[in-house]
């Protein structure tokens, strides 16, 4: 059996997953990386995307997150997400309508439209969706 770690994930309302797990796959500011038992110690920033659970018994989660750090010490791996969603909850309906908005206020470009929102607005959407899709396909 591979080796295993804790994982702890929070949002700051609440704490979203606490369990071992096998891997992740972690959506950085500079791009995906992944995180293996034993890895050296570090602190990375959170992008906005899709955080892939691999739990120790082999079930995968999905968790769509934007922004936070992630922290790996010896004993585990905890991650402070400033939005998180687990995949199981996230209202689908609800994440198109968001993206078609922010969309719509990207291509009408108003002098008014603060851009920089609109369009992480538009990514955590996608990734909301993203994490939805994946879900999806892995039951």
């Amino acid at each position: 059996m591979p080796p295993v770690y804790d994982l702890k994930i929070m949002a700051p309302d609440h704490a979203l997953f606490e369990g071992r797990v096998r891997s992740l796959m972690v959506p950085g500011v500079d791009g995906y990386f992944g995180i293996l038992a034993r890895h050296a110690p570090m602190v990375a920033q959170l992008g906005t995307g899709v955080l892939t659970v691999n739990e120790a018994e082999g079930q995968q989660q999905f968790f769509a997150v934007s922004s936070g750090f992630l922290e790996v010490t010896p004993d585990g791996v905890a991650i402070l997400a400033d939005t998180a969603e687990a995949a199981a909850e996230i209202d689908v309906e609800r994440a198109r309508a968001a993206e078609k908005r922010a969309r719509e206020r990207l291509r009408l470009h108003e002098t008014d439209t603060d851009l920089s929102r609109a369009e992480a607005a538009l990514m955590r959407a996608i990734a909301r969706l993203s994490a939805a899709e994946k879900r999806r396909f892995v039951r």
